[in-house]
C-alpha cells in the first residue's frame, strides 16, 4: 500500500516511515524541509534497506499535491505537516492558520478527489486546553489557548 507521510522528513515523520516500510508498505513523502532535514530520510534508508521517495514541495500547493496523487496510487495519507511551536503561533497567528488550516484543506480535497478516505491527523493535546494531565480523549476539546491549539482543533 502507498501511504502519503506529509512531513515525512521530520522526527515523527521518519520514525513513522521506518515502520510502514517494516510492515510491508511503501512511503511517499512530501515535506517543505521548513520544520526538518532531507538526512531523516537518508537514515530511514540505512535502517530499512530501502529508499523512500522524496518530493520536496508545500502540501499547499494543489497542483503538486493532484500530480503525486495522479502519480501514484495513494491508498491513505498520514497529515504531519505543520507550523508547530505554540509560542511562535502567538507571534505569528496568520502564518499558522494559512499552513495548517489550508494545507489539511487541500490535502482533504484532493483525498476526495481520488477517491482516498483514510488519514490519520497528528494532533495535539493543546486541543484540550489548560485542563489538568492526565488527559482522556473524552476530555472536552475547543478551550485552546494559542493559534497552534486552535489551528489543531479547526482541523479536527
Amino acid at each position: 500500500m502507498n501511504v502519503l507521510v506529509t512531513g515525512g522528513a521530520g522526527y515523527i515523520g521518519s520514525h513513522t516511515c521506518v515502520e510502514l516500510i517494516e510492515a510491508g508498505h511503501t512511503p511517499i513523502v512530501i515535506d517543505n524541509l521548513s520544520n526538518s532535514n532531507p538526512e531523516s530520510l537518508h537514515r530511514v534508508a540505512e535502517i530499512t534497506s530501502k529508499t523512500v521517495e522524496f518530493i520536496e514541495g508545500d502540501v499547499r500547493d494543489e497542483a503538486l499535491l493532484e500530480k503525486i496523487f495522479a502519480e501514484h496510487e495513494i491508498s491513505c495519507a498520514i497529515h504531519f505537516a505543520g507550523l508547530k511551536a505554540v509560542g511562535e503561533s502567538v507571534s505569528m497567528p496568520l502564518e499558522y492558520y494559512d499552513n495548517n488550516l489550508y494545507s489539511t484543506v487541500v490535502l482533504c480535497e484532493t483525498m476526495r478527489d481520488h477517491g482516498v478516505k483514510n488519514i490519520v491527523f497528528s494532533s495535539s493535546a493543546t486541543v484540550y486546553g489548560d485542563q489538568p494531565a492526565p488527559l482522556y480523549e473524552t476530555a472536552q476539546t475547543g478551550n485552546c489557548s494559542n493559534p497552534y491549539g486552535w489551528t489543531k482543533f479547526m482541523i479536527e
